[in-house]
């Protein structure tokens, strides 16, 4: 089963990619300050954790190129307590150690990182703004290893630019490490060969203003495309691992 939801909140990139990054790139990629963090925390917990995430606290979760470690910062303080992070940028992961006193995030590679775990270790595997800097023959791989190390019942969340959407090609074009964008077919397509289902598709950003919502709705229709598919520069999906 296939479920497709549209997102009201606006997010970007709050971290890089697990991949070699040429010099000096990770430098576009400011520490958060206070106000992204409120803002980040907000987002993950209405958008992610509280309508998916399980009342268990114990569960297992890994974030992929976690980044600063936002989201993880989240789990932690929503009381989540077996977390881990990977990501390779080292200053990255010096911030979510010393700053946010994350002390499961290790600086390293996320395919040596998932091959190192056994099958079906963990309850959520998360990748925000990462795939798409994996270079296309290694993408398959990838999303078979997540799935299995996803423990029966657990599930994935994936986040990378929205190809159907003149935004998520700007997306796309606004990092020199992207490789690609992905439409809703082929995100799915993906997923559904690794072993997933039930998946379940969102959108971000979309306009809060109701006037220009509409607009970009009658734009949709005329153009032959939906909304908010045209109208977001993400797209995010949630596949159970079956």
């Amino acid at each position: 089963m296939i479920i497709i939801e549209d997102e009201e909140n606006k997010s970007k990139d709050d971290k890089t990619s697990s991949v070699k990054l040429s010099n000096g790139v990770e430098e576009f990629y400011s520490q958060p300050d206070e106000a992204l963090k409120k803002r980040r925390f907000i987002e993950y917990k209405t958008r992610f954790i509280d309508p998916f995430f399980p009342k268990d606290r114990s569960i297992k979760i890994v974030d992929l190129a976690c980044g600063y470690g936002l989201f993880l910062d989240t789990c932690k303080k929503l009381g989540y307590v077996n977390y881990e992070g990977v990501e390779q940028i080292d200053k990255f992961v010096n911030y979510a150690n010393k700053e946010l006193d994350l002390k499961n995030i290790i600086q390293g590679d996320v395919f040596n990182f998932l091959e190192s775990k056994n099958d079906n270790h963990f309850d959520i595997i998360t990748a925000f703004n990462i795939v798409e800097h994996i270079k296309k023959d290694k993408v398959q791989y990838l999303i078979n290893l997540i799935n299995k190390k996803v423990k029966s019942g657990g599930f994935f969340i994936i986040e990378v630019p929205n190809a159907d959407s003149p935004l998520g090609v700007k997306t796309l074009f606004s990092d020199l490490t992207h490789e690609f964008a992905f439409s809703r077919k082929l995100l799915i397509q993906i997923l559904s060969i690794a072993g997933f289902g039930n998946i379940k598709i969102m959108y971000q950003p979309m306009r809060r203003n109701p006037f220009i919502k509409l607009g970009q709705k009658i734009l949709a229709k005329l153009l032959g495309s939906e909304y908010p598919l045209m109208f977001s520069g993400n797209i995010i999906a949630i596949g159970y691992k079956k």
